[in-house]
């Protein structure tokens, strides 16, 4: 399960916020209830298809704000209630994986990727989830983009 690492520009992702004690907390009412309420508001704003989950914190160990959300251009018309925050450009390892195996595949980032490649996960960016639009039979693959540096850099 070896990422592809990647660099990619700073963009602006609209949505909601929510606050997790962990990352082992369950995001999806955060995106069935509170984003889903302004999600036809934020979409006609929106710079491309798919969702955007960003952690505001680059420890995922630590009481977490996450961002539900998509990309946008323009912010100007911006919704009441919804919030706006930039992600910085940065490398990205990113790694693919099903929607049911986004838990195993944060262990296996943690516990054994990022023990034994020669990248780091870079502490000064933002870290984010990847939801491309959804076929109608569930199998889109979700894209997990942790912001990397070489090691000792």
């Amino acid at each position: 399960m070896d990422p592809k690492i990647t660099d990619r520009d700073a963009f602006t992702v609209m949505g909601v916020i929510g606050h997790f004690e962990s990352a082992a907390e369950n995001f999806s009412p955060l995106w069935e209830e509170t984003y889903m309420s302004f999600h036809a508001q934020i979409e006609p704003l929106s710079a491309g298809e798919g969702h955007y989950g960003v952690y505001l914190s680059p420890d995922h160990s630590k009481p977490i704000d996450y961002l539900a959300g998509m990309v946008v251009q323009d912010v100007a018309g911006a919704p009441e209630g919804v919030q706006v925050r930039e992600v910085d450009a940065a490398t990205y390892a990113v790694f693919e994986c099903s929607f049911q195996e986004i838990g195993p595949t944060y262990g296996y980032i943690w516990d054994e990727w990022l023990q034994t490649s020669e990248y780091e996960q870079d502490m000064s960016k933002l870290s984010f989830d990847y939801f491309p639009p959804a076929t109608t039979d569930g199998s889109s693959p979700i894209e997990i983009w942790l912001p990397v540096k070489k090691k000792g850099s």
